[in-house]
């Protein structure tokens, strides 16, 4: 007698609301490590923000993983998304002028300055006492200035960088000034800083740095 394998069963409404629920997990995540930090946030109080079992927290991720989701999340529109293929920083990569691309570098940075300084900072604190965390924290960092090159290479394409500069050089100079702790300093000092604003001082400080 043949045995006939059975065919996995996929529903799409199973599938949907699985998306829901990692989706609100995810977004609950984000909101208490921002707001509390690493440390004082909990897998019970991520259960209780997303509205479902902490069971289904366990089952997405271990804290340290969920940290990283989060951070993943609010850098680009998705997980497992790549800046390089973000819309937004294509738009910045593929502008015609090299204004242009500084303007839509800004208008990137500013969309999500508040809350990529506030995962940050939760970031970096687990970071200085989980040894894993900081690894990839290391990395993530990594990842940003390989991005700042591949921008600062498309500018170039578009015309002069100041004189004295390579693309590393350049590269090396965004990443260092346009990072979390300086999103973090300006809402410091202005706290009702709105986006155009933020997005306008990463513009300025991007032609500062790169142009002659």
């Amino acid at each position: 007698m043949v045995v006939k394998p059975t065919r996995a069963y996929r529903s799409p409404h199973r599938a949907a609301q699985a998306q829901a629920t990692r989706a609100a997990i995810l977004d609950a995540a984000v909101e208490l490590f921002c707001a509390d930090g690493y440390a004082r946030t909990t897998m019970q109080a991520i259960a209780a923000k997303a509205g479902v079992a902490v069971e289904s927290v366990y089952g997405l991720a271990p804290k340290a993983r969920l940290l990283e989701l989060a951070l993943e999340r609010t850098v680009v529109a998705g997980e497992n998304t790549p800046l390089a293929q973000e819309e937004s920083f294509r738009a910045a990569l593929d502008a015609e002028d090299q204004r242009d691309q500084l303007r839509l570098f800004g208008v990137m940075a500013g969309r999500r300055a508040r809350s990529y300084a506030a995962i940050s900072r939760a970031y970096v604190q687990a970071a200085a006492q989980d040894e894993a965390i900081a690894a990839a924290w290391h990395e993530q960092e990594r990842r940003r200035l390989q991005d700042m090159r591949l921008f600062v290479e498309a500018v170039a394409a578009r015309g002069d960088l100041r004189p004295e500069l390579t693309v590393e050089c350049a590269a090396t100079r965004l990443w260092a000034a346009c990072n979390w702790y300086t999103a973090w300093l300006l809402y410091e000092a202005e706290p009702d800083r709105d986006e155009a604003s933020v997005a306008g001082w990463f513009e300025v400080t991007a032609a500062a740095l790169l142009l002659p």
